[in-house]
This record gives C-alpha cells, sequence and structure tokens, in this order.
C-alpha cells in the first residue's frame, strides 16, 4: 500500500489525522533515517512559518493607521507576503543544511546530556511562560473550570534540582506570596501560603499542577522527561548561537537538540534544548505545545545558577517557619 506522506506529515501539522492515519505516519517515520528527518524538518519549517506570521499580524494590527489609503494597503500587503515567502526560503536553506545529524548519533548524544544534567549538582533555573493558547474542543474545559482557585502561574518560577527526585519549585499566588512545592527524594511537601504544611512518601502527591506531570514529563523531574524523548520522539541536533544573556559561559559553544513528537504519543508538540557543545551542561529547555489542562503552554526553563544549596535544603522544614503545623498525607 502507498503512503503519501506529504498529505500525512500536513494533516499531523492540522491535528486532522485518525488513529489509523497517525499510525500510518508513525511506521513510515520508524521505516528510514531520512524519513524521521523530513518529519522533523517539515514540523521545524511549519512551527517558523506560523511563528513569523503571528509575529506579522501583531505588527500589522499596531502599525494599522485608522484610515489607510488602499495604495498603502497594498503596499503592506505585498511586504507582508515577501517577508513570509523569504523566511520560508531562509528556514528551508537552514533546515536542509542544519538538519545534519542522523537518529542514531541524536540519541547518542541525548543519553549524553541526560548522563550528564542526572548527576547530583544542585542547579537553578528560571521559568517564563512564552504562550498560552486553548484548542477549540477544550474550551468548554475552561468555562467548567473557572469556578476553582486559579493555580499559582508558572511564568517567573524558580526551579531548584539535584539529580532526579529532589527539586524545589518556588511559584507565587496571585497575592504575591510564596507557594513553594518539593521533594528530598524521600518524600514530597507543599507550603502554601497559609494553613499546614503537608508532605507524603508519594513523590508525585504535589505535582499536580505543574506543567507535563499528566504526559510523564514534569518540569520537576528532568531526567524522567528527557526519557520520554527517546520513545516518543523524534531526535536532531543542531549548531546554534549562545544565547544572548549567556556571557559567563560563552566561550563554550552551544548546540541545539531538536525532539519533535511522533503521532499518537502525549507530550509537547516540541522540545528544545540548548546546552554547553563539550560538557552536555543544559542551559535551557523549550516546551512547545505543552498539555497543561485544557490549555497549551509555550515555555522555557533557562539555568541561572549552579552552586551547592546545602544539604537541608530539599527538605520542607528548609521553606517554612519552625511553628508552623505540619500535615501527613497518604
Amino acid at each position: 500500500m502507498s503512503i503519501d506522506a506529504p498529505q500525512l506529515i500536513h494533516g499531523y501539522l492540522d491535528d486532522s489525522l485518525s488513529e489509523e492515519e497517525q499510525q500510518l505516519l508513525s511506521e513510515w517515520i520508524k521505516s528510514d533515517a531520512q524519513h524521521a528527518q523530513a518529519f522533523a524538518a517539515a514540523v521545524l519549517l511549519h512551527d517558523r512559518l506560523r511563528d513569523e506570521c503571528t509575529m506579522l499580524a501583531q505588527g500589522e494590527e499596531q502599525a494599522q493607521p485608522l484610515a489607510a489609503s488602499p495604495p498603502r494597503r497594498w503596499l503592506r500587503s505585498f511586504v507582508a507576503v515577501a517577508t513570509i515567502a523569504c523566511c520560508v526560503l531562509i528556514a528551508a536553506v537552514f533546515l536542509w543544511h542544519g538538519v545534519s545529524s542522523t537518529p542514531t548519533a541524536a540519541a547518542v548524544e541525548l543519553d549524553r546530556i541526560i548522563a550528564v544534567n542526572s548527576s547530583p549538582t544542585d542547579r537553578t533555573f528560571s521559568i517564563s511562560l512564552e504562550e498560552t493558547s486553548f484548542p477549540e474542543e477544550r474550551r468548554k474545559a475552561v468555562q467548567t473550570e473557572r469556578h476553582r482557585p486559579p493555580k499559582p502561574s508558572i511564568d517567573g518560577a524558580l526551579l531548584h534540582v539535584r539529580g532526579p527526585n529532589q527539586f524545589v519549585l518556588q511559584r507565587k499566588v496571585p497575592e504575591g506570596q510564596l507557594f513553594v512545592t518539593g521533594s528530598n527524594g524521600r518524600v514530597s511537601w507543599a507550603v502554601r501560603p497559609d494553613g499546614p504544611v503537608r508532605f507524603s512518601s508519594d513523590l508525585t502527591r504535589f505535582n499536580h499542577d505543574v506543567p507535563g506531570h499528566e504526559q510523564a514529563m514534569p518540569l520537576n523531574n528532568l531526567h524522567d522527561g528527557l526519557e520520554q524523548l527517546h520513545a516518543a520522539y523524534v531526535v536532531q541536533v543542531l549548531p546554534v548561537e549562545s544565547l544572548e544573556d549567556d556571557t559567563a559561559v560563552a566561550a563554550e559553544p552551544s548546540r541545539l537538540l531538536v525532539a519533535v513528537k511522533k503521532p499518537g504519543f502525549r507530550g509537547p508538540r516540541r522540545v528544545e534544548i540548548t546546552y554547553a557543545a563539550a560538557s552536555g551542561q543544559i542551559r535551557q529547555i523549550r516546551f512547545v505545545d505543552m498539555p497543561y489542562g485544557p490549555e497549551r503552554l509555550t515555555l522555557s526553563m533557562t539555568l541561572v545558577d549552579e552552586r551547592p544549596l546545602g544539604a537541608a535544603y530539599f527538605d520542607h522544614e528548609s521553606h517554612h517557619d519552625p511553628l508552623r503545623v505540619v500535615e501527613f498525607e497518604e
């Protein structure tokens, strides 16, 4: 049976594939390394073009005069179309020359990144929320959830990690107070601005409002999240320039590992890992279209510090007054 791969890829990008078509596309990707590269390139090109169109549309709205003359409207439309065409050409050239690693080599590189960043070194990441969207079929769910208390915002949060199972996530509630959750590898805990401190022997007990927990890719467990990329994603390694605000480590070149989700799997549509080429140290992780309840989030985690935080930092006692009531939960 012949497979119309371009049509299947277009359907994947439009989120319109049936289960049978998703299976066909998945088998086509697995059948040949070049198929996997073509799939990853198509998704990257689609996203670059979508982002450029969005920025052009936003700029057009901001610059739109109250009464623009027809010639000027025509000129702006022409410039917009020409700009998009140039972006497509540039992106296509970049993809043809940039997506050069084989899936096997990329998988080996991913293993190296996982091993390096699973060491018990204390790291602090700053989380930035870039975009929030609501798929059409989930808008009703948003309406039904409005009566629930708002979740602490993930934008501007700080995530401290040590190895695979120890973390402290610091967020702020709407009133500006800190809401801290964490785990020391033996128990998990939550310190709200008021009420009792809670802890549990279930290490996932207080992860329910952390993006990625439903997709086995929680932000607070980098090791398990990165392991998911092997089975559920097509992985490629690209060259990339150093981060704009990266001055301390600018002497060491960076590389970009891009993982595009295969059809039929759950998780963010794309994961981008910027890391130090020689050491393998993660500098930034970007999640594109990560499911979060009824929402889809695009967010990034940027490394801001790497220093010892103290033996007891991941215990809940380090994050609240000793007079607070502490309760155990099953």
